[in-house]
């Protein structure tokens, strides 16, 4: 006996993401790519879809990571800590809106320091994602 596994059409969740953050942080600088400006306060989110959850649902890892630079353009990770705080808060407390059915903290925020970049903020937010 075989299982009928319906085709999974993933949706694009940034769109979303973004406006919803744009209207809530309109200091900081939000993008699905770094921007080349090096903004002061800057947030990336990607979504990247995952497995199903159900039947009409699928899963989606969105990655944020926060840079808040000081005016040498260090970062300064006392604010990029409260900066994603505050994303992932917003996320999770008002994320759920078409085609999103929840979202939940799956980790972070992490700190993160190489040497292309200044130290930044990393977190991982899971989605439920209504699919088509």
């Amino acid at each position: 006996m075989s299982v009928y596994h319906p085709p999974v059409c993933p949706r694009r969740v940034e769109p979303v993401i973004l406006d919803l953050l744009r209207r809530e942080h309109q200091d900081v600088t939000f993008g699905s790519l770094r921007s080349p400006d090096n903004p002061i306060r800057e947030c990336v989110v990607v979504g990247e879809p995952q497995g199903p959850q159900s039947p009409v649902t699928q899963y989606v890892r969105l990655r944020v990571s926060v840079w808040v630079r000081r005016d040498d353009m260090t970062g300064d990770i006392t604010a990029a800590q409260h900066l994603a705080n505050d994303v992932i808060s917003t996320i999770t407390s008002k994320g759920a809106i078409d085609p999103i059915v929840s979202a939940e903290l799956s980790n972070g925020p992490i700190r993160i320091a190489d040497d292309a970049d200044p130290i930044y903020m990393y977190a991982i937010i899971l989605l439920a994602v209504r699919t088509d």
